[in-house]
Formats: structure tokens, sequence, C-alpha cells
């Protein structure tokens, strides 16, 4: 283990499934049977958050007779009936990495915006369940990311100083979130959406990219 982190912690979708584009586009198709548009919206702002983050920026750009909980409420129905193929959008690299990880020692969290009922079907489709010591859904606060709410929590029940934790994700509001936490970051390179990434300590080409690095630092270490 180097001696900069005790913690890896990753952000799920956009670095260990490739989900991101599909939530885009189910998102799009539920607010278009409302009569609701988000083409003013920039993309990046939907890569990474959960809907309670959403809902105001969609309201501005919107007139509808529709409130928040009612159309939430649908969403969640509309998502049970339009569900993704996690099979398909796992990293096949994940399982790798994760494997060369334990070995490495490290304490290893998870800390997505998602629900975590989506959580728990991804990790349970990956066989990934048993390599993380914590898992936390941003469901649990009153506002996730780019809040660092979600870091900083996942942090203590590593039992770790965020500053030993390396955090890896994608989305602008994920850096963020883990930057104000305290966390070095790594991102896993943006080649759909155009997000601004420069907060992001390091780029990863890929997911695996991360074990060459690690194991870089380790022999300057």
């Amino acid at each position: 283990m180097t001696q900069d982190y005790e913690g890896i912690i990753f952000d799920m979708d956009g670095v260990l499934v490739d989900s991101e584009e599909f939530y885009y586009q189910r998102r799009k198709a539920f607010l278009n049977e409302y009569g609701l548009s988000i083409e003013e919206i920039p993309i990046p702002l939907f890569v990474g958050a959960d809907m309670r983050s959403l809902w105001k920026t969609i309201f501005e750009v919107n007139d509808t007779i529709y409130d928040e909980a009612f159309l939430s409420e649908k969403y969640l129905q509309y998502k049970s009936e339009h569900p993704i193929d996690y099979s398909n959008s796992i990293d096949p690299d994940a399982k790798r990495v994760l494997q060369f990880l334990k070995r490495k020692g490290y304490k290893i969290g998870l800390a997505s915006s998602s629900m975590m009922d989506a959580i728990q079907e991804v990790l349970k489709v990956g066989q990934l369940t048993s390599y993380f010591d914590v898992i936390i859904s941003g469901s649990q606060f009153k506002k996730s990311k780019p809040a660092p709410e979600i870091y900083e929590h996942t942090a203590q029940e590593l039992g770790l100083d965020p500053k030993k934790c390396l955090a890896i994700e994608d989305s602008e509001k994920g850096i963020r979130s883990a930057h104000d936490a305290g966390m070095t970051v790594w991102a896993v390179k943006d080649t759909h959406f155009g997000m601004n990434q420069e907060l992001a300590d390091r780029q990863l080409d890929t997911l695996s990219d991360m074990c060459k690095k690690l194991q870089k630092a380790e022999k300057i270490g």
C-alpha cells in the first residue's frame, strides 16, 4: 500500500457501470410524457445527479401543472417499467481492479448518488458486493453530490481521515463532492458529455489505469 492512501472510494455510475447515457435518455423520455423538455439544460448537470437535485432546474425552464411530489412518484414507477440491463453495462475490468485493491490491503467504499436498490443490483449482477467494506447511497442524505456529505460519511464509515482516501469519479458533481470532502480525486476520462473534470487531481484513461498509477506510486514511495 502506498503511504498516500489507505482507502479507495468509488462512484458507481460512469465509473463501475456505463449507465449515464441510459439514465439521461430515460429521464428525457419520461419528462416528455408530461410535456417537459430538458433540451435547454446542459447534459453535464444530469450526470452524477439524483432527481431531487434536478427538479428545480427542470421547473425553471418549463411551465407545468405538475409538482415535484407527483412527478417523483411517477418517475419511480417509470424506472421500474424501463430498467437498465446492467449485465451489459458493467466495466469488464471492475472485478479485476477491486481484486487488485483487496490484495494490496486498501479499504474499499462505494459512494453513489443512486438509490440503494440500484446499487445492490449492479453489485449483485457484477458479483462485486463482497469487495466493498462500505456501501453508501446518496438517498441517505438531504443533499447528495455535489455536497460533500456522502464522501465525508463514507470515509467515516471506513474509519479513515478523508485525506487518506482516494475517490474515483467521473462527473462534475462527484468530483466536486469528493474534493470538498478533502480527498484526492482521480477522474475516469469523459468521452461522451463534455464534462469539466479540471478539479480532479488526475485523469484515468480507463478504470484499470488506476492500478498502473497506484503501482507506480508504490515504486516511487
